[in-house]
């Protein structure tokens, strides 16, 4: 693919609209070939047919002109944007250092030496100290100024933060390795003790007593941790050691303001495996310290999170028989605030409210929301994830059965088993290939759906022995199955099944 091209499909909608506002901003030209060109290769057009649109007639030399002053701004524009868009502190404190080194070329030493020590104390607040050893290689080339303090003082904080700069550096490279020691343990499927796994990578990479002081080591360690098992549909193994470690960290060191960023985190984390684990209850518990959290230096970190902490809320209240409440939750985000958030949060809140107004009978309510997703499988694929588009295609399939939907059923059924054939293989995705051959079968002879017989075998092929640790997704599927052949409320059956333990 066109490198130009690969560099505009990373853009959402959004961001090309803003990058078409963003190529105007200098009122110079009245026309602009650049935005010309973006648009033609946007729109897929062959390099020859664009030389053709832009020239008339094919002209190398200057489409290739062109092309890098295109590329020239496409930079400029994105680098902004991930500035604009950085939660942390990091493009503050390289704004600085960049502000301060402009100064002192140009003779303002004083104002550049007050903007350098600005840098210094938000890269300590933040712990940023690969920045920090750029901030004192500065200062010490600069100490010649009459504003400089003196530079023994500069080396001895330079010295000092060395030490933590290669602690760092320690810490990534043990990180990448152990990212590589647990993805091997997914790949293969294998079923060890988690925590001792853990344990032992981080003593093999000298890592055990940094966790403790670092939480953001800690954090990434535990993030990884947790990719890991959810792959696995692994969610019992991971509770007790996240709490154990959390609280661990919490009462031998706490977390700083600026630790906050990976207190919020892990506590979210902890809060949606308890989730995972049907424990709705203490998940809410966990939400609502995390709430605190967010609350706490002005709201630092509320908007960045506020998206998880409602969507695990509504889900949790769910479950708690608390329908009603969850959509309430949900169907009350401002519609501009619903803009704000990112790509994937809003497309979560749209797939999950759907749901909750099912659970409630509202189907055409439910089948509007659903509609608004108006981007093919492969689209959704690349923003959401693979398993994101099985589960919007099986709530689509029972929710079109449950509208009467006979055709549209079957040609959903259709388009999703040949899209998805070769999945089907996986012992992951094995029981969504029966949960529709399934549906197919009581479309075909509806009275089955009484029959004992067939009762039994979709217990036996549907439900996992181990029904205590079965995925809570997997059960809302089987729930609704159920109440099908028992002829009962299907919000009802959800609630006893993921309340209680199979029958």
């Amino acid at each position: 693919m066109d490198k130009l091209q690969e560099l505009i499909n990373t853009l959402s909608e959004d961001d090309k609209r803003e990058f078409r506002v963003f190529i105007n901003r200098q009122k110079s030209k009245k026309q602009r070939k650049d935005l010309d060109l973006f648009e033609l290769i946007n729109n897929q057009f062959l390099t020859i047919e664009i030389q053709k649109k832009l020239y008339n007639k094919p002209n190398k030399v200057a489409y290739h002109t062109l092309r890098k002053r295109l590329l020239k701004h496409l930079t400029d524009f994105i680098v902004l944007k991930q500035i604009d868009d950085d939660t942390t502190a990091i493009s503050s404190i390289a704004g600085l250092i960049s502000l301060a080194t402009y100064l002192f070329k140009n003779q303002r030493d004083d104002f550049g030496w007050r903007t350098l020590k600005k840098a210094e104390q938000t890269a300590l607040e933040n712990e940023h100290y690969e920045l920090l050893n750029n901030i004192y290689h500065i200062q010490i080339e600069e100490s010649d100024s009459e504003f400089s303090p003196d530079i023994n003082q500069i080396y001895k904080k330079w010295k000092r933060n060395k030490k933590l700069v290669d602690e760092n550096e320690t810490a990534n490279i043990a990180y990448n390795f152990i990212k590589k020691e647990l993805n091997t343990i997914r790949i293969r499927g294998e079923d060890k003790d988690l925590e001792k796994i853990v344990e032992d990578l981080l003593k093999k990479y000298g890592l055990n007593d940094l966790v403790i002081k670092r939480p953001q080591i800690l954090y990434k360690v535990l993030d990884l941790t947790r990719k890991v098992l959810l792959s696995k549909k692994d969610f019992y193994s991971l509770e007790p050691y996240i709490i154990k470690t959390y609280k661990k960290l919490e009462k031998a060191h706490g977390f700083s303001k600026r630790d906050h960023f990976y207190k919020i985190n892990i506590l979210y984390m902890i809060a949606h495996i308890l989730y995972r684990n049907r424990k709705f209850k203490a998940s809410n518990i966990y939400l609502e310290l995390m709430n605190e959290a967010m609350e706490e230096y002005n709201n630092s970190y509320y908007q960045q999170f506020y998206p998880k902490l409602v969507m695990l809320q509504a889900a949790n209240f769910t479950y708690l028989n608390q329908n009603e409440k969850s959509i309430i939750i949900l169907d009350s985000i401002d519609k501009k605030e619903l803009k704000k958030m990112t790509i994937i949060n809003q497309f979560n809140i749209k797939i999950n409210l759907s749901v909750y107004y099912f659970n409630q009978q509202l189907y055409k309510k439910s089948n509007y929301i659903l509609q608004t997703l108006n981007h093919s499988d492969n689209w959704f694929e690349k923003k959401m994830g693979i398993e994101w588009v099985l589960k919007k295609n099986l709530i689509e399939i029972i929710l079109q059965y449950e509208l009467g939907n006979v055709d549209i059923v079957l040609n959903r059924i259709r388009a999703f088993e040949t899209s998805y054939s070769e999945l089907f293989n996986h012992p992951l995705y094995k029981r969504v290939s029966l949960f529709i051959k399934t549906i197919k079968i009581t479309l075909d002879t509806p009275e089955i759906m009484q029959n004992k017989v067939f009762i039994d075998e979709v217990k036996d092929t549907l439900v996992r022995q181990d029904s205590d640790h079965e995925d809570l997704q997997a059960m809302a599927f089987y729930a609704w199955l159920k109440a099908k052949m028992m002829r009962l409320n299907y919000y009802e059956v959800l609630l006893d099944i993921a309340n209680t333990k199979y029958e």
